[in-house]
């Protein structure tokens, strides 16, 4: 069984930053386990700028942000995992993980932090009647697709609600030659944190359909089209307003839920209507030793935020193995 002083599940930008100030403030073996392929996390795939004033002073994209923390992670000499998955957490701060390379292993830690974020809800949460055809996505998965695969989605594109991704996606789907044929958000106003995306869409002539919802979707194997119908300050369907729209991709933007799996598998306490992992007025879990920080602990939040945050609960658990000369 493989031993560490702080293991750190979950290599976004939560993660490193919790790693990073951990080491910082205590000169144990830390060990970070991903599951994708590459350290940062969502992040890599948010080729916008926006990123990293607080932080670093400098106006970064995504990648350029995250690359600061690799290099800071390198630079110390932190562990890291890539293509990892962690298969169960106990309460006792014992891991199971899997990887190509270890095949399945056992680590024991001192203390654990947990950073695994957020993730998309899947389609049923939308409500949508129609076939499960091809050309669904999620925002999430359709940057991805653009920003780090080289994919396109579709090429005539219907976007269902405004949250910072779909508005963020719609813009950058117009730039690589897409026709954004509309947004639909059935509220009055936008979901998005970040009310200035709002400009974006008047930039490239997109419209934005508010009160409006899609009660239906065309197609067999591929979508190719939706209707939509309008809704009154009750939000109750205005009869005769049916509008269909063709197109060859639909994307969701769905809510963010934190991937709190690995933490109810440690019978960690979480919050009932949010689903965030609960810490108390030391940061820390109701489980002695485990940690966490991050969206997973937070909710979906601003990355300055989420960094702030994690470097908090990085000073903490050493604080915690120091206390308690573990």
């Amino acid at each position: 069984m493989q031993q560490y002083d702080i293991v750190v599940i979950g290599g976004g930008i939560a993660g490193l930053a919790a790693a990073i100030s951990a080491k910082e403030h205590y000169e144990g073996e830390i060990l970070i386990l991903e599951r994708e392929n590459q350290l940062g996390g969502t992040i890599n795939q948010c080729i916008h700028n926006g990123f990293g004033v607080s932080t670093f002073g400098e106006d970064l994209t995504g990648p350029e942000f995250v690359q600061k923390f690799i290099d800071k992670i390198n630079k110390m000499g932190i562990s890291y995992k890539l293509d990892t998955a962690v298969l169960n957490l106990s309460p006792t701060k014992e891991i199971n993980a899997v990887n190509t390379y270890d095949g399945i292993f056992k680590i024991k830690a001192k203390a654990i932090i947990i950073a695994t974020g957020c993730r998309e809800r899947p389609r049923g949460f939308s409500n949508l009647a129609g076939t499960n055809c091809a050309g669904i996505y999620t925002v999430g998965s359709a940057q991805k697709f653009v920003n780090i695969e080289g994919y396109m989605p579709g090429k005539q594109i219907i976007i269902l609600g405004t949250g910072d991704i779909a508005l963020k996606m719609a813009s950058r789907l117009s730039i690589e030659g897409a026709n954004v044929k509309a947004i639909v958000e059935s509220k009055d106003y936008i979901d998005a944190l970040d009310k200035k995306l709002s400009n974006s869409l008047n930039d490239f002539n997109i419209p934005l359909r508010t009160k409006q919802k899609i009660i239906a979707i065309a197609g067999k194997s591929r979508i190719e089209g939706v209707t939509l119908v309008k809704l009154d300050e009750n939000n109750e369907v205005i009869k005769g307003s049916e509008e269909y729209i063709s197109c060859d991709a639909l994307l969701l933007s769905v809510k963010l839920y934190p991937d709190n799996e690995l933490a109810k598998q440690a019978k960690i306490e979480i919050g009932s209507s949010t689903g965030q992992i609960l810490l108390n007025e030391k940061s820390q879990t109701n489980i002695a030793g485990i940690f966490a920080c991050g969206n997973v602990a937070l909710g979906y939040d601003f990355s300055e935020n989420v960094v702030n945050q994690s470097q908090n609960i990085g000073i903490v658990t050493t604080q915690y193995l120091k206390k308690y000369n573990i």
